[in-house]
């Protein structure tokens, strides 16, 4: 019995010294700001990039201003650099100091404006390089205008990416890694926009900017194998004579013709980043009655990773 009561006593001094050390290290001079250090990390931590596998192929949507960042063999290239892209990449631990390229699909002030900001972000995450930006023509001064607000940050700038070369019906080569290969269609002239398609081992995902047209659609949807892709139309039933996008109606019939596995509709509008907006545009597409067709916001993903494409949404 003395036994039991000496391990007993042995016990509860063990665990009052325990509890009497943990107030002592939590109350001591500078405890306040081991806590606040830690916390900062776990949060730097959530904020660290996330970047997908050499096997992965995938695309989230980063921003309601056009934003997609694709991520195939390792390799990452972000379509549309609208208002805050560079936030909305932080946001997903998706910025990357090592980002391929930006390729816009117009150069209308809405796929423009966050290029500053991607500067100085990519800058911060540790880029040394110049990022560099492919576009329809007249890209150059709106790189040369991005560069001006960027003259009072040192090391930051952005330069204009050299297009490969123009393969005629398999579209304009803009990037070839060798594995990944990144093609525009239409955006031949002045003020016309491009549809892009990322290919990697034999599957290809399209991106079509808002303005993008039915038939750039269709035509970069030729000679794909398994294909799926990211249509941000505007719609006039959303937004009565203020839209200068292709219709919703328009987007789908065109992904019908291409036969496309899986269709992301992503508004991609600062417009119409309203209350109920998101729903309403997800209701616009489920009239329309296109299988495999839904809508979905920023943080929306679509993965061709596997055999089939697969979409998933965010709030």
């Amino acid at each position: 019995m003395k036994l039991r009561r000496d391990i007993m006593l042995f016990i509860t001094l063990a665990v009052v010294a325990a509890v009497g050390g943990v107030f002592l290290l939590l109350n001591r001079p500078g405890a306040a700001v081991d806590v606040f250090l830690s916390e900062a990390k776990a949060r730097a931590a959530a904020a660290r990039p996330n970047p997908a596998n050499a096997e992965s192929f995938r695309a989230t949507v980063c921003a309601v201003g056009p934003c997609v960042l694709v991520e195939a063999g390792g390799l990452a290239v972000l379509v549309g650099a609208g208002e805050g892209s560079a936030e909305g990449l932080l946001a997903r631990g998706l910025m990357r100091a090592d980002l391929d390229a930006v390729v816009l699909p117009d150069l209308m002030l809405d796929s423009v404006v966050g290029l500053p900001g991607l500067a100085k972000a990519s800058l911060a995450a540790g880029r040394r390089a110049p990022l560099k930006v492919h576009g329809p023509p007249g890209i150059v001064p709106v790189i040369d205008g991005a560069n001006l607000m960027l003259a009072g940050e040192a090391g930051v700038r952005l330069s204009v990416g050299t297009d490969k070369e123009d393969q005629g019906l398999e579209g304009l080569l803009v990037f070839d890694s060798g594995v990944v290969t990144v093609r525009a269609f239409g955006g031949q002239v002045a003020g016309e926009g491009r549809v892009y398609r990322v290919d990697f081992e034999g599957k290809s995902l399209i991106i079509a900017g808002c303005r993008a047209k039915s038939a750039q659609i269709v035509s970069a949807a030729r000679g794909a194998q398994t294909a799926a892709g990211i249509l941000a139309a505007g719609s006039s039933r959303l937004e009565d004579n203020q839209d200068s996008c292709i219709p919703v109606a328009d987007a789908l019939q065109a992904a019908g013709q291409a036969r496309l596995g899986a269709i992301l509709m992503s508004s991609l509008r600062p417009s119409v980043a309203i209350p109920g907006a998101l729903q309403a545009w997800r209701d616009v597409v489920a009239g329309e009655r296109v299988a495999g067709a839904v809508a979905g916001g920023p943080g929306s993903v679509i993965d061709l990773s596997s055999g089939k494409p697969a979409i998933r949404l965010a709030n």
